[in-house]
């Protein structure tokens, strides 16, 4: 084979891969049940609340008259929950005194926590977690919502070795996280997003239980899909997948 004949066949082999990944695979689909708040609406004890998608959720929740209480450092940035008329609590996740102050000053309804950090020495990603955790079971608080990500857990070949390598050091912490809440008798949803975005919204997110699935999923959707899964009692005792059936790993990050 000639060498110009050797360029063209990986020329075509690259063409063939990339045409193969421009097609969005399509998991199946976790059908929530379409549900109310409870009456007089969810008083939600926030974890993780100052940005992203903690932030999203808070603006969800407020809009729609729900009462959010943010749990936040001394040090957190407020900018973006003070407008929306969040109460707060002080206090660190770390510091487990502090969560269960936080549970024991207001009659909640639900937790939800998307603690984590990735320069943050220890990282909260388990200890922080274990800590609400545990304080939301003394507090009596059964309800709780867990956002870790696609590669924690059964679902670590679904995350591309990119992820892996990146996550290596977050990775097992958030396992241990999930089987933490498992075990702790709590009725936990766990949501575990695949790439994410701050793009607005598509409408276009959903849940998976596949353990196979991953793609990208934009903040705001995937905080979306956290407030329907608290009011869904079917989401109690389930791990997820969180995708978006438009977006295509890994050409819709960049």
């Amino acid at each position: 084979m000639t060498f110009k004949r050797i360029i063209l066949a990986f020329l075509a082999v690259i063409a063939v891969l990339v045409l193969l990944s421009l097609r969005i695979t399509q998991y199946p689909v976790y059908e929530m049940t379409a549900a109310s708040p409870p009456e007089g609406g969810h008083h939600v004890l926030l974890f993780g609340g100052t940005r992203n998608t903690g932030l999203e959720v808070a603006k969800l929740l407020v809009a729609r008259g729900d009462r959010v209480t943010a749990f936040v450092r001394p040090s957190s940035d407020r900018s973006g929950l003070e407008p929306l008329g969040v109460e707060f609590a002080v206090g660190d996740a770390l510091d487990s005194d502090s969560v269960r102050a936080a549970f024991g000053v207001g009659e909640y309804t639900a937790a939800i926590t998307t603690v984590s950090c990735f320069r943050c020495d220890p990282p909260p990603d388990y200890l922080g977690n274990a800590n609400i955790f545990d304080a939301a079971a003394e507090a009596g608080v059964a309800r709780m919502l867990l956002v870790t990500t696609i590669g924690a857990g059964d679902s670590y070949e679904a995350a591309p070795w990119p992820a892996r390598i990146f996550l290596r050091d977050m990775l097992p912490l958030k396992t241990q996280a999930e089987e933490h809440l498992v075990a702790s008798g709590l009725d936990y949803t766990i949501i575990r997003p695949g790439a994410l975005r701050s793009d607005p919204s598509t409408g276009n997110g959903y849940l998976s239980e596949d353990r196979e699935a991953f793609g990208i999923i934009n903040r705001s959707d995937l905080a979306g899909l956290i407030v329907e899964a608290l009011d869904d009692p079917s989401t109690q005792g389930k791990i997820f997948a969180a995708m978006d059936s438009t977006l295509n790993y890994p050409w819709d990050l960049f």
